[in-house]
């Protein structure tokens, strides 16, 4: 569908997700340029974390350096995922040099946690995860999130005894590690088992520390999990406890990965009930995060059908199915 297309790809740098997005247009036929959303540099942590007023000025400059190394007149696409800080003066540009260009943008990211809504008209399209967002801004298209070949792989895998009954992964914020806390005071009274891992940059954990806050390092990990490690202990895990940041609605990556691994799911989040295409009583219950408490039948149930997931290559041809 994108036979002899060119794409210039803008996202994050995150767990390879960037890579395999890459990989599955260059499986449709297209012609992919990833510049990626930021530096991930030290640099960019000091100025994000202790210098933040400069921020704006050290993204447009990094923006406007796509200009300098590609002829965008090129480009048949523009496909952005979040786009960390994109200014309107940069599309503006953009669509000035490459007026045939089709532009779509992609949000993982409420508008909350990373303003998006004033860019909505410079696009083409744009896709959200967000069930608030996608109600609030009607030109929005609601679009899930996806699973990778190597979810896929793993499923085929699931072990038939689990190690741990309970899951967290993510990133930390102090609402989720709070909740991991009580969790794990929770399981411990009724004996249940857990393995709990919530990833903090370094700049951001010398934050907290110069802020006079301990962490319990058992818990909280400066490293990311590796990918193998992290798909070896959700199929190993019975239910992957979900803690959704305050700011979002959407359904996390975790989510949805985990219920293409025949995870089940235990989340604070009762938004779910909106995708009628992967809400089920079979996989998903729900929990108070400050007062945890589940019933154990869901704990030992089994789980058959799975969900209508999109697969990354089913998700990428819907959001390239522009009208």
């Amino acid at each position: 569908m994108l036979s002899n297309k060119k794409v210039l790809f803008i996202g994050p740098v995150f767990h390879d997700y960037h890579i395999l997005i890459k990989e599955n247009l260059i499986a449709l036929g297209a012609e992919v340029t990833f510049y990626p959303e930021r530096k991930y540099g030290n640099i960019f942590k000091i100025i994000n974390n202790f210098f933040n007023k400069s921020l704006k000025t050290y993204q447009n400059h990094h923006y406007n350096q796509v200009f300098e190394k590609f002829d965008v007149s090129s480009f048949d696409y523009l496909f952005v995922i979040r786009g960390f800080m994109l200014s309107k003066e940069f599309l503006v540009k953009f669509r000035d040099r490459s007026p045939k260009a089709i532009m779509i943008m992609y949000q993982w990211d409420s508008n909350k946690t990373n303003c998006f809504s004033h860019l909505i008209p410079l696009f083409d399209k744009v896709y959200s995860f967000d069930f608030a967002d996608c109600k609030q801004h009607l030109s929005l298209s609601y679009l899930p999130l996806f699973f990778t070949d190597d979810v896929s792989r793993n499923a085929r895998s699931n072990v038939e005894h689990k190690k741990y009954d309970f899951f967290f992964m993510g990133w930390f914020f102090p609402e989720r590690y709070e909740a991991v806390l009580k969790f794990i005071e929770f399981s411990s009274k009724n004996g249940f088992s857990v393995k709990a891992f919530l990833y903090m940059p370094f700049t951001s954990y010398i934050k907290e520390r110069l802020l006079g806050r301990k962490l319990n390092r058992e818990i909280v990990s400066l490293k990311p999990m590796p990918r193998r490690e992290y798909l070896n202990i959700l199929v190993n895990s019975k239910i992957m406890v979900d803690v959704s940041s305050p700011n979002q609605t959407g359904l996390s990556m975790r989510v949805i990965e985990a219920m293409a691994s025949n995870t089940k799911i235990l989340t604070n989040n009762h938004n779910i009930k909106n995708d009628t295409q992967i809400y089920s009583k079979e996989y998903v219950a729900f929990f108070n995060e400050l007062n945890p408490e589940i019933n154990e039948s869901f704990l030992l149930s089994e789980v058959s059908n799975k969900p209508n997931l999109l697969s990354l290559q089913k998700w990428l041809v819907n959001i390239f199915s522009v009208d």
